[in-house]
């Protein structure tokens, strides 16, 4: 049964709960005295092991250590209340991106780019730090109204080229080398960015599994499912980019963050000089993808002919 938000934590009145994780509780609140609004992030009591505490502590660290515009930022913590240890971060008002990883859902292709640029950019950031996120995924991706994507949730970081003390992240976004609970570095966190990717375009992980054990086995073994399938009009340079970053081996990926950053860029320049709308086959099934780009196809080649409404045989253009 869910439970109703508390009233009060600390010196904060719970406005409303804005989302729920697997250990923790988030809550929009106020404080008492200053009448800020704020995030509140609260350890529920079953999860409150020395793992999870362990988390929880680099999380208010890493929080205290990251300022980045495109990372929400850790305001304070109490590790002492009773009804449970909290951290306090900055309100970004705005739609964690798990609202729009659904096909009958998906955000338009140039919100996408611009969500991926700075969500690179912040983990480009934090890898300068020697840090890797471990859960990058779009529940974890706020995007304001003013189109500001800021990344959240540091609790399973780690610094580079160390293994945490549990495998810890998201299935569907884990990078073959962090599912073994190998040592990580930047390559890691882009593997999973370029999954957010994926979703965020098709609706669709990137494998097909009924189970989490069939899942794993297609994480470490079995190549994307093409993206093509779900989305047939995706640019190959934006598709060439997904792919690399998401190649089993990490060597075959992209060495480091601006080097995604700069392959990433120009692909994402190419489609906004595009002259015809990718989004128009976004959320259609297959067979009407196709329908629509034979339609759009031979629609082009109208426009481009003596045909066309600006050129008519005989009139010279006049």
């Amino acid at each position: 049964m869910i439970q109703p938000a508390p009233l009060r934590i600390g010196e904060y009145t719970i406005v409303r709960q804005l989302g729920e994780g697997a250990t923790s509780n988030v809550y929009q609140a106020m404080h008492q005295k200053t009448l800020a609004l704020v995030a509140l992030k609260q350890f529920r009591k079953v999860f409150q092991s020395d793992v999870h505490k362990k988390m929880f502590l680099t999380e208010v660290e890493l929080g205290r250590k990251l300022w980045h515009k495109n990372i929400v930022h850790v305001l304070g913590a109490d590790l002492t209340e009773k009804s449970g240890p909290y951290l306090v971060m900055e309100y970004a008002k705005g739609v964690s991106l798990d609202q729009h990883e659904r096909s009958d859902n998906l955000l338009p292709l140039l919100t996408v780019l611009s969500v991926i640029e700075q969500i690179a950019s912040a983990l480009c950031y934090a890898a300068s730090l020697g840090i890797v996120h471990r859960d990058v995924k779009p529940a974890n991706i706020i995007l304001m109204r003013d189109g500001t994507a800021k990344l959240t949730d540091f609790g399973c970081a780690v610094p580079m080229q160390e293994m945490g003390s549990t495998i810890a992240g998201s299935l569907a976004y884990m990078s073959p080398e962090q599912l073994e609970g190998e040592a990580l570095d930047q390559r890691a966190d882009i593997y999973s960015l370029g999954a957010v990717m994926y979703r965020l375009l098709c609706g669709k992980n990137t494998f097909e599994a009924d189970s989490p054990f069939d899942a794993r086995i297609a994480v470490l073994n079995f190549p994307i499912t093409p993206i093509e399938r779900y989305r047939k009009e995706l640019p190959k340079n934006l598709v060439a980019v997904i792919d690399k970053a998401m190649k089993k081996d990490a060597n075959e990926r992209y060495a480091n963050w601006d080097e995604f950053i700069r392959e990433f860029g120009e692909a994402a320049h190419a489609i906004r000089m595009y002259d015809y709308d990718v989004d128009l086959y976004r959320g259609f099934s297959m067979s009407t993808q196709s329908v629509l780009s034979d339609y759009m196809s031979a629609s082009r080649e109208f426009s481009r002919s003596g045909f066309s409404r600006s050129v008519m045989p005989g009139t010279d253009g006049a």
